[in-house]
């Protein structure tokens, strides 16, 4: 209502969208583009773009997605990095974690994760997972590799113990 700023999937119409995953296709590995993509099928594995993400209402992704400006109507079971924006519409659901420097999430859109909004300088500064599915941390002492399931862990003991503070409260 007040933004009136409009970001690239906003603008993007059909006919500049060079990828599309049609609802009835299922594709496995990396999807690699330059240009705006649409997925209304099933990925299983990565998204990386350097431009617009949409994923439709039937679109499906197992996996992580990086990109410029990403759209979620659909399902996205992954973590998310976008350098400028993410909108979780009415009818998306994400269980993952969000890294982007503007979130916006409509009335009756799912997201179960974390979510960090940070300024375009401090984004290109977080490191994606790796292809073998690890993250260098050197937040701490000691730096290291952290995996998928050590991330899982760390999150389910910090919601953990929210859940003891709220339960106080």
């Amino acid at each position: 209502m007040f933004n009136t700023k409009k970001t690239n999937f906003e603008t993007t119409s059909a006919s500049t969208i060079n990828t599309i995953i049609g609802d009835k296709s299922k594709i496995i590995g990396t999807l690699t583009a330059s240009e705006p993509t649409r997925v209304d099928g099933v990925l299983e594995g990565k998204i990386l773009s350097e431009s617009a993400v949409i994923i439709g209402e039937h679109g499906s992704i197992n996996g992580d997605i990086e990109g410029h400006d990403i759209l979620i109507a659909g399902v996205v079971n992954g973590n998310i990095h976008a350098s400028e924006r993410i909108r979780i519409t009415s009818t998306g659901r994400v269980f993952g974690d969000i890294f982007t420097r503007t979130l916006v999430i409509d009335e009756g859109a799912s997201f179960k994760g974390n979510c960090r909004t940070d300024v375009a300088e401090e984004m290109s500064a977080i490191e994606p997972l790796s292809d073998n599915g690890q993250q260098w941390d050197d937040t701490g002492d000691e730096p290291h590799w952290n995996t998928v399931e050590t991330i899982q862990e760390e999150t389910a003991s910090v919601q953990a113990q929210d859940n003891k503070r709220s339960k106080r409260a």
